[in-house]
């Protein structure tokens, strides 16, 4: 919980703090100029905020009690770190696993579809909240790429003006403190979102990238033949599994798609 405590004051800092300090006084209050730059700055951070509260609380996807892999079921058999293997059964629930679950150590359980365990938000990325997850950092980018870009118009007036006025000082250290956080925000996270959009487009969650790599290399060395990723269907149906089937909706918060049991595969 010390976590989300620490991500919701951040993005409250990082969106508040910059407008009442710094963006508000320097627009002479609320007007046309202030409204029209801050608004979407707020829309966004709504959207962060909305996303994240839906990541958190949504749980990532359970079993349902006595669940059993059909036996015509395709997808039953996966490709894991030894290969292809058939249905798997969790020792620590007793329960059949369906394909691409895995049990969460932190969690205490399996979670169906599990992409990894995300202290951020103290719950797992998984079947049920994965498109939530990709909206928040999604948004999160954005927004404090907005609030980048107008500190460094702030700076820029201050810079033109600095011949006429002394510069606050208060303003001084909320800009930098504001540049320096959402900087680190852009960098962290954008890299995260980068790898998170990349996985999305193979259709692969993080587990499954992983297990990807470790059978190409005993493919190469000869342990296993070499076998297909059964769950890749192509670039854009792999995006409308998580985000929808509607692109034009894709950033709007919805529920996932499908039981989180079974799978589209490639014929």
């Amino acid at each position: 919980k010390v976590f989300v405590v620490g991500v919701v004051l951040l993005i409250a800092f990082i969106a508040y703090s910059s407008q009442l300090v710094l963006f508000i006084p320097a627009y002479g209050g609320w007007n046309y100029t202030s409204l029209t730059t801050l608004l979407p700055l707020n829309l966004l951070v709504g959207m962060v905020f909305y996303n994240y509260y839906l990541s958190v609380t949504t749980d990532p996807g359970k079993i349902p009690v006595h669940w059993e892999p059909p036996s015509s079921l395709v997808v039953s058999k996966e490709i894991t770190s030894e290969g292809i293997t058939g249905p798997r059964y969790c020792k620590s629930c007793n329960v059949y696993k369906p394909p691409r679950s895995h049990h969460c150590r932190y969690c205490g359980r399996c979670v169906l579809k599990m992409d990894h365990h995300c202290p951020w938000i103290d719950n797992c990325v998984g079947h049920d909240n994965y498109g939530h997850f990709m909206r928040f950092i999604i948004y999160a980018d954005i927004a404090c790429s907005y609030v980048i870009l107008l500190l460094i118009e702030r700076v820029r007036a201050i810079m033109d003006a600095i011949r006429h006025f002394q510069p606050d000082t208060t303003q001084i250290i909320f800009m930098v403190l504001n540049f320096v956080l959402a900087f680190i925000v852009v960098f962290c996270v954008g890299i995260l979102t980068c790898y998170q959009l990349y996985c999305m487009s193979k259709n692969q969650t993080n587990i499954e990238s992983w297990e990807r790599g470790k059978v190409e290399g005993l493919v190469k060395r000869g342990k296993i033949p070499p076998v297909n990723y059964p769950f890749d269907i192509g670039f854009y149906r792999n995006l409308c599994e998580v985000l929808g089937p509607n692109p034009l909706t894709w950033l709007w918060p919805k529920k996932m798609q499908g039981d989180g049991l079974s799978f589209p595969v490639t014929p």
